[in-house]
C-alpha cells in the first residue's frame, strides 16, 4: 500500500522508487549516515509501535524534495510515545511518518548537516497535507 497523495488534494506528491534504483536511494539521500538513518527508523517503530515486528518498507520520495520510508501494510498500529505523552492509532503509513521525522530530528541536531534540516522541514510540510496529518503532527510535538 503505498500513499500517494492526488494533485487535487495536495502539491506534494509521494512517488515510490522503483525496485531497481533503491540500492543507491539511502546512500544518496543520506552520505555517510544511510544505515544509521535506516536502522533508526526500524528502531523508532520498534519503540513507538509495540505490535510492530517487521515488514517491507517501501522508499517514497516526494515532489517538494523530501524523502521517507514507509512500511508497506494496511494494518493499523497503536502509537505511544513517552517523552510526549502521545497515544493514538494511526495507518502504517501515518506511524512511518512519525518514526521519519523523530529520526531526521535526531540526526539533524547530532550531525547539523543541512540535507538532514531541509529533509526534515520537506517531510513536515508533507505530514502536514497526509490524510491523517493532524494526528502526526500531535504526535510529533
Amino acid at each position: 500500500m503505498s500513499t500517494v497523495l492526488s494533485p487535487a488534494t495536495s502539491a506534494i506528491n509521494a512517488i515510490p522508487v522503483p525496485g531497481h534504483l533503491r540500492m543507491q536511494t539511502l546512500p544518496r539521500r543520506f552520505p555517510g549516515l544511510f544505515l544509521v538513518f535506516e536502522n533508526n527508523v526500524y528502531d523508532h517503530m520498534n519503540k513507538f509501535a509495540k505490535s510492530y515486528k517487521s515488514g517491507y518498507w517501501e522508499f517514497i520520495e516526494l515532489s517538494n524534495g523530501g524523502f521517507y520510508m514507509s512500511l508497506k501494510s494496511d494494518k493499523k498500529f497503536f502509537v505511544e510515545i513517552d517523552s510526549n505523552y502521545f497515544e493514538g492509532t494511526m495507518s502504517a503509513d501515518a506511524a512511518s511518518l512519525v518514526a521519519n521525522l523523530f529520526v531526521y530530528s535526531r540526526l539533524a541536531e547530532q550531525h547539523n548537516l543541512d540535507y538532514l534540516i531541509e529533509g526534515f522541514h520537506a517531510l513536515y510540510e508533507y505530514a502536514r497535507l497526509h490524510p491523517e496529518g493532524q494526528l502526526i503532527l500531535s504526535a510529533i510535538n
